[in-house]
């Protein structure tokens, strides 16, 4: 080797350690991984929170670029509406029906999913499917299967003599509410399963084990192992899946558009209308302002009383 290839290759070499030296730095670490995920973290969720919180304070048509300042005459048109607060009683009976039968019917499935036997992967696999299909494709799947002339679920029902006729689910006042919560329960379970399932197979099986010698009964081991190892859990689940079926939107839109009369406009689809059929993004964004208060307001409230944090343990 020559003595310039030499220089060249020390050379590179000391360029090679000063970028080294400047990449273990943590201030650059942190600009190089923290920041890109707040960038776009800021740009997909921040600013448009933003922007609907400024649009709230003004009249913003959907055919007009010009903003006029309207202080808060928006929220007091909101709040004087008795069909926002309808749309606000909606959502609550969908989310909590959602909630109560996801959790239940996801514990059940995670506990017994954690069992042995056969076939336990394949049927993990399957329980899968709903929740990786995209909903748009569920849902319409779901108006198939509960057609009124000819969906399946109908005429299995009608073959086991549980109706006598076929009943138009998604578009009956009485069924409709139930149906959907149904239908979005058929693919949000398995959310609860999987976080469930992860912290049962946390718990240590000695604990199991030393309960089973000492003469406790299933229902003993499951009482005083199983339920308090999973408090924590069920606790977060119940608050997340809350949040998320309160404000959820795409299933119940393509399930009934928010009808028959009204029965399933939930205050997602009550925002949307405002927005994109009346044509008032203004009062639009204040029906989403009061809804993000009301939902940090609830957020708060329970974690001020349950304290989900403190995840009671058997160690």
């Amino acid at each position: 080797m020559s003595l310039r290839e030499s220089l060249a290759s020390g050379q590179l070499h000391g360029y090679r350690q000063d970028l080294f030296g400047m990449l273990s730095k943590r201030w650059v670490f942190v600009a190089l991984t923290v920041v890109p995920a707040l960038a776009v973290f800021g740009f997909v969720n921040m600013f448009p929170m933003l922007w609907a919180l400024a649009a709230s304070f003004f009249e913003v048509g959907a055919f007009q670029p010009s903003w006029t300042w309207a202080g808060i005459e928006n929220f007091e048109t909101v709040l004087a509406n008795s069909d926002f607060w309808a749309s606000i009683r909606r959502s609550v009976i969908f989310a909590a029906g959602s909630v109560v039968l996801q959790v239940t019917t996801g514990t059940a499935l995670a506990i017994l999913l954690d069992r042995k036997f056969s076939f336990k992967r394949v049927i993990r696999a399957i329980a899968l499917v709903p929740y990786i299909v995209p909903t748009a494709v569920l849902s319409f799947v779901a108006l198939w299967m509960g057609n009124a002339r000819y969906g399946i679920i109908n005429q299995l029902l009608v073959e086991v003599g549980l109706i006598s006729e076929f009943i138009a689910w998604y578009g009956t006042t009485d069924l409709a509410m139930l149906s959907v919560i149904v239908t979005s329960s058929w693919k949000f379970t398995i959310f609860v399963t999987i976080i469930v399932l992860a912290r049962l197979q946390s718990i240590p099986a000695s604990i199991y084990e030393a309960a089973t010698v000492s003469g406790a009964s299933r229902w003993d081991r499951f009482k005083d192992i199983t339920l308090p190892n999973l408090k924590g859990v069920l606790f977060i689940v119940v608050l997340l899946r809350g949040v998320w079926m309160f404000n959820k939107f795409d299933i119940i839109f393509i399930l009934t558009n928010g009808g028959p009369i009204n029965t399933t406009t939930t205050a997602s689809i009550y925002a949307y209308r405002t927005a994109f059929s009346d044509f008032n993004l203004g009062e639009a964004a204040a029906v989403s302002t009061l809804l993000f208060v009301l939902l940090v307001g609830a957020a708060i409230v329970y974690f001020y009383f349950f304290e989900p944090s403190q995840e009671v343990r058997v160690e």
